[in-house]
């Protein structure tokens, strides 16, 4: 709850400040004490931003008083329609420095300890490792051996908000570049615009004792890092597609970070296999008839006083879906479609009937497997069909 009204948030350990979208900011929410001021991202020109100070944050039991707020005025900024649930900013330092946070990908619930009654784990399955903060965000000594055999000692930011396994900062003055195949591609969207870099595959990454092998990781240029490159130690970023193989213990007092292996510890690293970024349609929707099963009397009879019946029929809009991206020799991309095409049904199935999540899973699927989709480009049905393809 931000002064009174309920919002939906990301947790990003790779945030620093509590920060609101534009598209948030309606005549319902209340923000006090604002001035003007200018907000950076990973790369790109600063945005209009406004400070909003002396505000009140809820979370449960959990009260701030005081607390800053920054608000994005471009009201393009719209992660709703990427993650298929409603987005309205980012919290990350302000919040996790008070508390010890139990994240559990398995069960999607956080936990918040008071430091003072919070018993670390004796289990001999977590592990314990050191952060180090820079700037009010958590960095972690791991290494990286890349497919020349070269090995790398990496400072990487730990960065839920991101939703690769691993970001690498190519330094050709160390060796820390691809050294095999790699292909080119949206990686995120940033507050400054959009992230692109190079994707590829590296032999094994070591976080603690434990160890990866064959992990995603994608390489940021020096253009694309340029702000984050201020802190010179840095060498990139984890992300929450390595993360969400453990169970994570946050502890920003005490600057420690606990780690247990979760189910998901071994499946494999993959790539989107068709080449397609699918989000919710910002207008498109098609009204759905839906049959609640219920048989109601009419108070109307016919002519012999028998009794009419009907069935009771409710009407809803389902929003649509669209591709935002489409990557160059993807096997979506050869198959003919584009960005803004409107997705009607996939499999033979209507896209409405789907979540975003389901849809996403589906591009990840096996080599392979045949995924069909209709689509609406410019009021002209279109139908295509491919093949995934493992993109390296």
């Amino acid at each position: 709850m931000l002064n009174g009204k309920k919002l939906s948030f990301i947790l990003d350990t790779g945030a620093k400040n509590t920060i609101l979208f534009g598209s948030s900011n309606s005549d319902s929410l209340v923000l006090n004490d604002q001035i003007k001021t200018k907000l950076s991202g990973l790369s790109g020109e600063p945005i209009n931003a406004i400070i909003s100070r002396n505000n009140r944050i809820q979370i449960k039991n959990i009260f701030g008083y005081g607390q800053k707020v920054f608000v994005i005025l471009d009201d393009s900024f719209n992660l709703s329609l990427k993650m298929g649930k409603p987005i309205h900013g980012i919290i990350g330092y302000e919040l996790l420095k008070n508390f010890v946070t139990d994240i559990n990908f398995k069960t999607q619930t956080l936990r918040f300890y008071n430091t003072k009654k919070f018993k670390i784990p004796n289990s001999k399955k977590y592990q314990k490792n050191n952060l180090e903060f820079h700037k009010d965000k958590p960095y972690i000594e791991t290494v990286s051996f890349l497919n020349d055999g070269s090995k790398h000692q990496t400072k990487l930011l730990i960065d839920t908000g991101c939703s690769d396994a691993l970001w690498l900062f190519e330094k050709a003055s160390t060796g820390l570049q691809i050294t095999d195949k790699f292909f080119s591609d949206y990686l995120g969207e940033g507050i400054s615009g959009s992230i692109k870099g190079k994707r590829s595959k590296i032999k094994s990454f070591k976080i603690g004792d434990y160890t990866f092998n064959n992990i995603t990781a994608a390489f940021l240029d020096s253009v694309s890092t340029q702000r984050a490159r201020s802190f010179k130690e840095r060498d990139g970023s984890i992300g929450s597609n390595l993360l969400q193989r453990f169970r994570v213990i946050f502890d920003y007092p005490n600057k420690i970070l606990y780690l247990k292996k979760a189910k998901s510890f071994k499946k494999d690293f993959r790539y989107n296999r068709a080449g397609l970024g699918i989000s919710y349609h910002k207008d498109a929707k098609v009204l759905v008839i839906e049959n609640n099963n219920k048989i109601i009397i009419s108070d109307n009879t016919l002519a012999d006083n028998n009794p009419l019946f009907k069935i009771d029929y409710q009407y809803k809009f389902k929003r649509l879906f669209s591709i935002y991206y489409v990557r160059e020799n993807s096997p979506a991309g050869k198959a003919g479609l584009m960005v803004n095409d409107i997705i009607i049904n996939i499999n033979d199935k209507a896209s409405y009937e789907y979540s975003l999540n389901e849809i996403i899973g589906m591009l990840y699927a096996d080599e392979g497997e045949i995924i069909t989709i209709n689509i609406e480009r410019n009021g002209i049905p279109f139908h295509y069909e491919f093949k995934l393809k493992k993109p390296l």
